[in-house]
């Protein structure tokens, strides 16, 4: 026998309690048309018996008559509840089996005429209501489950205040039973039926919180009822992973399960969120760290962090991922006056590109401000950088960002009631039930949540209502995601997934940059006009275009399509690199211009071209010496020329300079690979195997060699080769480890012979 699933067995248990689910009486419920057939065929030899004879017969017939019409206009007025095909349907079997009692009570049953209209006719009725009684119990699945939720609510409703109401199974899984409730039109509405709900399951005999009602939002005369096990989430839930890693910000978020098994996926660009809850509820742990762990996955997201009253005790596991975590009030006021100033240059960032909101892919990262116990840092903030961040709540998210605030009472006394109108809220257990009102929605409230029947019993339960819930979970509990047994185990597995998805390994943007304190931009990254100080800064910016650049040719011959959004989407790049790319592939011939009206260009280069490989070679070690010029400041503006100005010759000081600084010649090939071996060594001695084309040391040690940046792309592809180095990508920069260094032994053998 199948495994019966766990809703399906709650209502099941209720209803065999009260009915036999059996054979005998499934086939029961066809009997009554048939029944009624038989005592009506009795009934008209009964009548025709007695006043079937003259004269009696005539008043008998006036009788039946008027008996008929009354009885058929009756049952029409009665059934104005019911859908035209039903009242239809019952008011011309009243017609029909009255008419024939009429008729059999003149002729007598056993006329021709009149038992064949009782054999024919009557069998006719009697199956028409037979179809319908199977259609009905099979309304809510193929295996008439639908009829046990329905048999359950009809003997309910009357107990709960919802006389003439019906559910019909609408849907039935492993985790829930949901039904459609038709209530009486003008009667009886959608709330009332939602503050019946402990009626409904006290008359179903269910565990309490079984039942979940929600308005329908197309019909005021309907609600969606769903059922489920309340103490399916009694126990913690592992967390099971990131739902969309690597992806974009703008896919929900996934920080626990609902009562009915469904996951909890929430979309949080475009809202702030509050979390309360009271101590010990959960809301740190189930609440900050599930969303910010979901949210550092995300390839286009960064958190800035503020804690000043508990310092690294809630969010410290997490600070690998963070790109900012300030836990004093200096840095605290920092942040907010840095964040509250680019607010604005964001925007117009974005204005100047046509967009009136953050999008995916439109070359910023989305902010998340979270602050823990936003109570505590309220007391430590003047007026004005108070006023900084009510500013930032309220522009914020036009930028592209969110702020996710903490705390255990919402009330005026902690926060500024207009910070809290603007908030989705998340509330885990609580101690008061005058509490609930500042720490759920409108709608939630209505519904009669009950977070403060949690206290301490439940901690990571939670309520959870914002623009992405659907209108059937607003009300049902949920549970987020437990990360360990116990605080060590939980520590420690949060510490390990951010280390897995650090900030400091993310493009960013450069507000996002500043904002960070990211000392340097990572290669390929080309940040806002900043002066360049000298000739090794430069080399840098060119190498890692040059990888970059190398990076783009292959995946736009590979996709036979370019564009700045795939660019950015495969090789995580800013949308600035990614532009200045394409204009360097046109340069090369390897893409052409734009369509007009759009950002997609045409590859001129086709992906089964044999000299594909040598161009993308060929790009990774030349480079495009034009945006390299571009990144490079004018030394003195105040010098200009003309097309017809004369050339003037170096005087004899600089000439001499040009002698002077020209490059090294070339040591021979064995003792140049000697020092990139011994530098490799080094870097292997002191900790540090990881390192990229562009680094400062490789730089001055091939300057030392007198090679070029060429040389360099064909030491490290050699070494790869040979397993010396394995090949990462941090960004949009590719990456060298050094793994086994017994290959250079052998060359040291080699070179010594």
């Amino acid at each position: 026998m199948a495994r019966k699933t766990q809703s399906l067995q709650l209502v099941q248990d209720a209803t065999m309690e009260r009915v036999a689910v059996s054979a005998v009486s499934k086939v029961g419920v066809l009997v009554p048309p048939w029944a009624i057939l038989g005592v009506e065929a009795a009934g008209g030899a009964l009548s025709h018996a007695l006043w079937g004879t003259a004269p009696a017969v005539t008043w008998a017939a006036v009788g039946c008559t008027l008996g008929s019409t009354l009885l058929t206009g009756l049952t029409w007025a009665v059934t104005h509840q019911r859908r035209l095909i039903g009242r239809l349907h019952a008011t011309a079997t009243t017609a029909a089996t009255t008419s024939w009692f009429t008729l059999a009570t003149i002729t007598g049953v056993d006329a021709p005429v009149t038992s064949g209209v009782l054999f024919y006719g009557g069998a006719t009725l009697a199956v028409s209501w037979n179809l319908r009684t199977v259609i009905r119990m099979a309304g809510g699945d193929d295996s008439g489950h639908g009829d046990a939720l329905s048999s359950l609510f009809e003997r309910a409703k009357e107990q709960a205040g919802l006389k003439g109401a019906r559910v019909r199974a609408t849907e039935v899984t492993e985790h829930k039973v949901k039904g459609r409730m038709q209530l009486p039109p003008g009667e009886k509405t959608a709330d009332e039926a939602i503050k019946a709900t402990d009626r409904i399951e006290s008359g179903m005999q269910l565990p309490p919180g079984s039942v979940i009602i929600s308005r329908d939002e197309d019909r005021a005369d309907r609600a969606h009822m769903t059922i489920s096990d309340p103490r399916a989430i009694r126990k913690p839930i592992p967390w099971p992973g990131p739902s969309h890693p690597g992806g974009s910000i703008d896919k929900p978020l996934r920080i626990g399960v609902y009562q009915d098994g469904d996951d909890v996926e929430y979309r949080l660009v475009g809202q702030h969120l509050q979390i309360m809850g009271m101590t010990g509820s959960g809301k740190s742990i189930g609440g900050a760290w599930n969303f910010v762990a979901e949210i550092i996955t995300r390839t286009d997201a960064a958190v800035f962090s503020i804690d000043v009253s508990k310092d690294d005790q809630t969010m410290g596991p997490l600070r690998e991922g963070l790109h900012r975590f300030e836990t004093t009030k200096a840095g605290a006021v920092d942040l907010i006056r840095a964040m509250h100033a680019a607010i604005p240059e964001r925007t117009k960032w974005l204005a100047a590109r046509g967009y009136q909101a953050w999008e995916p892919g439109c070359g910023l990262t989305h902010w998340y401000l979270h602050i823990e116990e936003i109570p505590k840092l309220f007391n430590d903030l003047g007026g004005e950088d108070e006023e900084r961040l009510a500013e930032i709540l309220k522009e914020i998210r036009s930028a592209g960002g969110s702020v996710i605030l903490s705390l255990q009472r919402a009330d005026f006394t902690q926060i500024p009631t207009l910070i809290r109108s603007q908030m989705a809220k998340m509330c885990f257990g609580l101690s008061d039930p005058d509490d609930v009102k500042f720490g759920v929605s409108a709608r939630q409230r209505k519904a009669d949540v009950e977070p403060h029947e949690w206290e301490n019993h439940h901690p990571g339960m939670a309520y959870l209502d914002g623009k992405s819930v659907r209108s059937t979970h607003y009300a049902m509990p949920l549970r987020t995601f437990s990360w360990g047994r116990d605080s060590r185990e939980a520590n420690g597995a949060m510490a390990a997934h951010a280390a897995q998805w650090p900030a400091a390994a993310k493009s960013v943007d450069d507000f996002t940059a500043a904002l960070a304190r990211i000392p340097a931009a990572p290669a390929g990254r080309v940040p806002l006009p900043l002066p360049v100080a000298d000739e090794v800064q430069h080399d840098d910016f060119a190498a890692g275009f040059a990888e970059l650049l190398g990076d783009a040719a292959e995946l736009v011959i590979r996709a036979q399509q370019a564009s700045p959004a795939l660019l950015q989407r495969t090789l995580r790049a800013s949308w600035e690199d990614c532009l200045r790319v394409l204009e360097a592939l046109e340069r090369k011939g390897v893409v052409g211009p734009p369509a007009p009206d759009s950002d997609n260009r045409p590859v001129l280069v086709p992906a089964d071209d044999r000299a594909a490989s040598s161009i993308v070679e060929q790009l990774r070690e030349d480079g495009d010496p034009v945006a390299a010029a571009l990144r490079t400041d004018d030394p003195d503006p105040s010098i200009t020329a003309g097309p017809d100005t004369p050339v003037q010759e170096p005087t004899a000081e600089e000439a001499d300079h040009m002698r002077t600084s020209a490059a090294p010649e070339k040591l021979p090939p064995l003792q140049a690979r000697a020092l990139v071996y011994d530098w490799l060594r080094h870097r292997h001695q002191v900790g540090q195997p990881t390192f990229t084309a562009s680094d400062d040391e490789l730089t001055t040690v091939r300057r030392q060699t007198g090679n070029g940046r060429a040389w360099t792309y064909k030491i490290l592809r050699d070494l790869t080769d040979r397993g010396v180095l394995t090949i990462g990508r941090s960004g949009s920069s590719t990456t060298y480890t050094i793994t086994d260094l017994s290959p250079l032994d052998h060359d040291d053998h080699q070179r010594a012979a």
